[in-house]
């Protein structure tokens, strides 16, 4: 089984680099380590990593499931608002 390759554009790849940049900011604010937060969100460390360097490889519900751990969940629902 293989896997299709998301090409993003430069333009994208900051925006993803910025949430997780946002998300670690939020992650280290409320003095979270790495392995509490992946663990409430039932996910690896390494996928954590992923998700704080904006990796678009990684399930949207991953980054969903980490902003809910971050008591950020109500954000995500401001995407694509109008």
């Amino acid at each position: 089984m293989s896997s299709r390759q998301i090409i993003l554009l430069p333009r994208q790849q900051a925006i993803l680099a910025q949430l997780g940049e946002n998300i670690k900011l939020a992650r280290l604010r409320r003095k979270f380590s790495t392995k509490q937060v992946a663990e409430r969100a039932g996910l690896t460390r390494t996928t954590l990593w992923n998700i704080e360097k904006g990796a678009s490889q990684v399930a949207m519900g991953a980054y969903c499931q980490v902003l809910f751990v971050l008591g950020l969940a109500e954000d995500f629902q401001k995407v694509a608002l109008d």
